[in-house]
């Protein structure tokens, strides 16, 4: 993949995925508020000030080295913000990859939204770059294991260096981690 992929906005059936902005950070504070989220991710729920800061990186979509794509949406469910997705894909190197991720907030989990958001960012990463699709999941992680399931990826038994299981597409198995964002 030569070219690099932008976040564009992603209708699934009940959500809307928002390509990130630094003027999400106001309405993403209380979604990430709750201190259960960092459990397996590590961590703690982020300030104003810090997620304003993280979404200037984010937002512009790219690596400062030009390496790795960063593909960020804002779950939206009835116009509401309830978490978000990420996809970070290497664009260089002879195995480009997408590196899936997501995070629903605590008041909206137990109702399939990891799921279908995560579903849809992968469906659209499948139509517009076609790139093998890995996650890694902490190993007690059980509700992302089982969105990675239900997406189809299956646990490889590797551990990255941060003792996350890796998860991966069949038939695409890609490299190493790309780094983190």
């Amino acid at each position: 993949m030569n070219t690099i992929l932008r976040a564009a906005p992603i209708s699934a059936p009940r959500l809307q995925l928002e390509p990130l902005s630094v003027i999400h950070a106001a309405e993403m504070v209380p979604v990430l508020a709750g201190t259960y989220l960092y459990r397996y991710i590590g961590g703690e729920a982020p300030t104003r000030g810090e997620l304003t800061g993280r979404y200037a990186a984010q937002s512009v979509g790219v690596s400062p080295d030009g390496r790795e794509a960063w593909l960020n949406w804002i779950i939206r469910e009835e116009g509401a913000a309830v978490g978000f997705v990420q996809a970070t894909v290497a664009v260089g190197g002879p195995c480009p990859t997408a590196y899936l991720a997501w995070v629903v907030g605590e008041p909206f989990q137990g109702r399939g939204i990891a799921t279908e958001a995560a579903r849809a960012v992968l469906d659209w990463l499948q139509r517009c770059s076609g790139v093998p699709v890995a996650a890694f999941i902490h190993p007690q992680n059980q509700a992302s294991a089982a969105v990675a399931c239900k997406l189809g990826l299956i646990a490889s038994g590797e551990l990255d260096e941060d003792g996350e299981e890796r998860w991966d597409l069949p038939g695409h198995r890609t490299g190493k981690s790309a780094a983190a964002q």
